[in-house]
């Protein structure tokens, strides 16, 4: 996982350097491997809020942050939910525990669902205020590059709404 480019997208400018760098170790910790457990997911929760939602500014307010466009808003939630899955994927994967079907079907749900976003990207960017920059168009090549992590965030999404249902 790419915390830092995770923490440029959803950290608010005045997240503490502190709570910044907590991010920043957790987020590749669960990159690295570490089981995320019933504990470590409320502090990544937690992790989570103090740089989107600093204390300082959204306490006294109540306030929840959205970023992105309506359709598709980027929470606190969002983002915890975004890292458990790929956590979640990239560790199943590395333990060879995503057989062939699995990969089967996380392939055509990508494949579907990239084609409806590349529908709806250039709606989405005009939306996105702060993450325009997310929607841009992507070349070939960026394409390329982030199927992979894609895929993996397909399969994790599979994986955490699969158990959650069992």
């Amino acid at each position: 996982m790419r915390a830092v480019g995770l923490l440029e997208q959803v950290g608010h400018q005045l997240a503490t350097p502190t709570a910044r760098a907590r991010f920043v170790r957790i987020i590749t910790e669960l990159g690295n491997g570490k089981a995320l457990t019933v504990r470590g997911r409320a502090e990544l929760l937690d992790f989570v809020r103090d740089v989107m939602e600093p204390e300082t500014v959204f306490a006294a307010s109540g306030l929840v942050r959205a970023l992105g466009p309506a359709g598709a808003p980027m929470t606190v939630d969002t983002v915890v939910t975004h890292v458990e899955a790929l956590r979640t994927a990239l560790c199943r994967t590395l333990d060879g525990k995503v057989d062939g079907a699995l990969l089967e079907r996380g392939r055509a749900v990508y494949r579907a669902s990239t084609a409806d976003y590349l529908a709806v990207r250039a709606d989405l960017a005009s939306e996105a205020g702060q993450l325009a920059g997310l929607f841009r168009e992507p070349t070939l090549q960026q394409q390329f590059d982030q199927a992979g992590h894609q895929l993996l965030l397909v399969l994790g999404m599979h994986l955490i709404h699969r158990r959650i249902k069992t």
